[in-house]
């Protein structure tokens, strides 16, 4: 897996000092980035198979080839890595949302609504791991995952009140209450892609992506 680091994702705070100085012709900043990943990296791993119980901080930096100093000077815990990688994966599906809604403007609102979700959901159904993370080992595990799982679903509500609006103005939809509307679909797609995971014979995810594509639909334009 690669861990595309977004600007925009806030680094943990260093506790280190002296990062600005150069050391084989990097900067601190650019050494802890380089660490930050690869421990992301491994936590995706282990935690993408193992599950969250899996993870030791000493299992992360071994995987990570990061010390334990390191990590201590990025992270407080397991949980803050963990939830730092979960931050990043839900981050990086926001702006797949973004990218597929610019990309189907003009696009009937039916067209537009699936383009949003499958650039949300597919890259993340594809890989096991992925989709353990972000729809398994968080739930109920702690309320500093639960904080990021809200803040992101913000997120796409707001996304999503913004690209059905205009539809409304045009006439292409009737106007109700898409935030309600929004959490109902968040909140099912949550809970099938959690059923979905958890059976011994899944179906393939494309089976779970069209199902789920036509309960949006149903949900923001009928």
């Amino acid at each position: 897996m690669t861990i595309h680091l977004d600007p925009s994702v806030v680094a943990p705070p260093h506790r280190g000092g002296g990062r600005g100085r150069f050391y084989a012709g990097q900067t601190g900043e650019e050494r802890d980035a380089a660490r930050r990943e690869r421990l992301l990296v491994a936590i995706h791993e282990i935690a993408g198979t193992r599950g969250y119980a899996g993870l030791t901080v000493e299992r992360i930096c071994s995987s990570a080839g990061v010390s334990t100093r390191n990590f201590y000077e990025l992270y407080d815990s397991k949980e803050a890595a963990f939830a730092d990688l979960y931050d990043v994966l839900l981050n990086q599906a926001g702006l797949r949302v973004v990218s597929a809604l610019e990309e189907s403007v003009g696009l009937p609102i039916q067209d537009r609504i699936p383009a949003a979700l499958l650039a949300f959901l597919s890259p993340m159904l594809a890989d096991p791991r992925t989709a353990r993370i972000a729809f398994v080992e968080v739930v109920g595990l702690s309320s500093k995952i639960e904080e990021t799982r809200l803040a992101n679903r913000e997120k796409l509500i707001e996304l999503i009140e913004a690209s059905a609006s205009p539809a409304v103005g045009i006439g292409e939809i009737s106007t109700r209450d898409f935030r309600f509307a929004s959490i109902a679909l968040i909140s099912a797609t949550t809970a099938l892609v959690f059923d979905w995971m958890s059976r011994e014979r899944r179906p393939p995810h494309e089976w779970l992506e069209l199902k789920l594509t036509q309960l949006a639909v149903h949900l923001l334009t009928s």
